[in-house]
């Protein structure tokens, strides 16, 4: 299984086990309502739609039943992603219904309540694990982080956060498919913003009903039935016929013509060395000294090539540490889930030789500095001072609050995703190359707009003095 698959799931356990623990100092026979959930009581036992589960049907279900449909036009990849969300919504909308019928349980059976839809929620990451080099990997990254925030349902407290992180998360990826599409009528451009308004449906949700937690026994007695967990349908095409039966070839014919190669073969008897070649004595080494003095020289030049051969390099263990002065994030390499928690404005982040790896910082920091890094993304809330990239290549930064300015030096490629709250910040490059700067410029419009940063300059005296204007020759 994929290293970075197996952290995830084991983060994901981790984090159940804490979850628990705290449930184990809370009354288990107690009643827990939301604040703001002033929903009737009703001691019978019924299988009819609890109120919580209609007003999520209301809020969601339009929006997802697009989201499948979407999925259907674009590939028979992404229809197959989309099946696996629509599993998790459906174990999601269960564990709901089931919560709203019953007082909050014990540990173990609260474990039990959410198994299922964990099951359903590493499914998602398993398949996007399994495809990892597939031209949707943008799609398949942006509903993995998504579905993460179902999650939301063993969260004890405010949950609402948890969701808007997973929103984040999968923002960067629902970004570069829109960049990748700026077509409005591009069918993955409009998957990309219907997953987004999904997921804020699905928060607006939670941040009203579920404001400190899951809402347990609303309805007592409801209970969800196989008839009532009706699947969302929609009207998108059935899946593809299985391949023509002149293609699919028996395993015993393959086994009988293999066979029968087999025994021509052998029946070819004494008649099969006509086709050796005979050895003449110039072919001999024992005969022919010139063979001999050629043999030796292969033999030198393997010798050579053994001494010059480079050995590894040396190998460095990935570090996410704070070291007392700076947040030391060094040498991951495929890691598409680091974290680092930053706690005060004061702090700063040194980011240093990571490839193919995409890291988190949340919480306002004082600056970032990337360094000598390769295919690397850095999401982070926003900077009091400056964000750095040194010395790199194949750059992406996104700031989802404020930021004044970006210094980037010897680096080739760099891309920079502007929030609203950071477009007047300033970009310094210096013997930098593919310099792009993203920013959504029209209020109400989540579309960004691609601009990039000049790296070709014209220079020419005028009356005494060095002018340098950006060149306009391609």
């Amino acid at each position: 299984m994929d290293p970075s698959l197996v952290s995830r799931i084991e983060n994901f356990a981790n984090r159940m086990e804490n979850i628990l623990k705290k449930y184990e100092s809370t009354d288990s026979v107690s009643i827990s309502h939301g604040p703001g959930s002033n929903l009737p009581k009703n001691n019978s036992t019924s299988t009819s739609t609890p109120q919580l589960v209609k007003i999520l049907d209301n809020v969601i279900h339009e929006k997802l039943v697009s989201f499948l449909e979407l999925s259907a036009k674009i590939d028979i990849e992404v229809d197959h992603l989309g099946g696996l969300v629509k599993n998790a919504f459906t174990e999601h909308r269960h564990v709901l219904w089931t919560a709203c019928g019953m007082r909050q349980p014990e540990d173990t059976k609260f474990a039990d309540l959410i198994n299922e839809l964990s099951k359903k929620i590493i499914a998602v990451s398993e398949y996007k694990v399994k495809n990892r080099n597939s031209k949707f990997s943008n799609h398949l990254s942006a509903v993995e982080a998504a579905v993460g925030g179902l999650g939301w349902v063993a969260q004890p407290n405010t949950p609402a956060p948890f969701i808007n992180d997973a929103l984040d998360m999968s923002m960067f990826y629902i970004n570069r498919i829109f960049m990748a599409h700026k077509d409005k009528t591009d069918h993955n451009f409009e998957w990309a913003k219907t997953l987004k308004e999904l997921l804020t449906k699905l928060h607006g949700y939670v941040a009203e009903n579920h404001v400190t937690g899951l809402v347990w026994n609303s309805e007592p007695g409801t209970k969800p039935t196989k008839q009532s967990l009706v699947p969302v349908t929609t009207s998108g095409a059935p899946p593809p016929p299985p391949p023509p039966q002149a293609f699919m070839i028996p395993e015993t014919s393959k086994k009988s013509s293999v066979m029968a190669s087999l025994l021509e073969s052998l029946n070819t008897g004494l008649s099969a060395t006509k086709r050796l070649k005979k050895i003449t004595p110039d072919m001999q080494t024992h005969k022919n000294p010139a063979l001999r003095a050629g043999k030796q020289v292969m033999k030198e030049e393997k010798e050579n090539i053994a001494l010059t051969h480079s050995k590894p390099g040396k190998t460095h263990d990935p570090i996410i540490l704070w070291d007392g002065k700076i947040w030391r994030v060094e040498h991951l390499v495929g890691n598409k889930n680091a974290v680092v928690e930053v706690t005060e404005m004061k702090e700063a982040i040194y980011i240093f030789k990571c490839t193919d790896s995409i890291i988190k910082i949340k919480g306002k920091a004082n600056s970032i500095t990337l360094d000598r890094c390769h295919r690397t993304f850095v999401v982070f809330d926003g900077l009091v001072g400056p964000f750095e990239v040194i010395n790199s290549q194949s750059i992406e930064i996104q700031t989802l609050g404020d930021l004044l300015t970006v210094s980037i030096q010897q680096t080739d490629g760099c891309n920079i995703f502007l929030s609203r709250d950071s477009l007047k910040a300033k970009i310094i490059a210096s013997k930098s190359s593919a310099v792009c700067v993203s920013a959504q410029l029209d209020e109400g419009d989540d579309e960004y707009k691609e601009m990039a940063v000049p790296d070709q300059f014209m220079t020419q005296i005028v009356g005494k003095k060095l002018v340098t204007t950006v060149s306009e020759i391609v």
